[in-house]
């Protein structure tokens, strides 16, 4: 009897299978639901880039050299003799009192992010290209 019960389920999985019917239940997404929508862009467009930030150019929202030296002769800086943008950053040689300092300003705050004696590059440790 066991064999007949067994032989008997055998042939209806078999005659499923044949029909094309499948233990499988569809699931809730085909394959078309997994494609990426719209077609591939192969390139960035220009208008999604930020400013240039590793440049020599400031960006459009920055602030102008003339508005670095004002913020910087509120904070006590005078006597600039040179600012330039470089590596993302204004960098100035200012006086402050009777001292020539280096200073390194952020672009859009007018933060200051460096204020180091000046030495012409003499007592740094790093390359003339790198700031000044």
């Amino acid at each position: 009897m066991q064999f007949a019960a067994s032989a008997s389920l055998l042939t209806i999985l078999l005659a499923g299978l044949a029909s094309g019917v499948s233990a499988q239940q569809p699931g809730p997404f085909t394959a078309g639901d997994l494609e990426p929508y719209g077609p591939a862009q192969s390139q960035i467009p220009q208008q999604l880039y930020g400013p240039d930030l590793d440049g020599s150019t400031p960006s459009e929202i920055a602030l102008s050299a003339g508005a670095v030296q004002v913020r910087l002769r509120q904070l006590g800086f005078h006597s600039f003799s040179q600012i330039h943008f470089s590596g993302g950053y204004w960098n100035v040689v200012a006086m402050y009192g009777n001292k020539k300092r280096q200073l390194t300003v952020h672009p859009e705050s007018g933060a200051l992010r460096s204020d180091r004696p000046y030495c012409n590059n003499r007592c740094n440790h790093y390359q003339l290209a790198d700031e000044f």
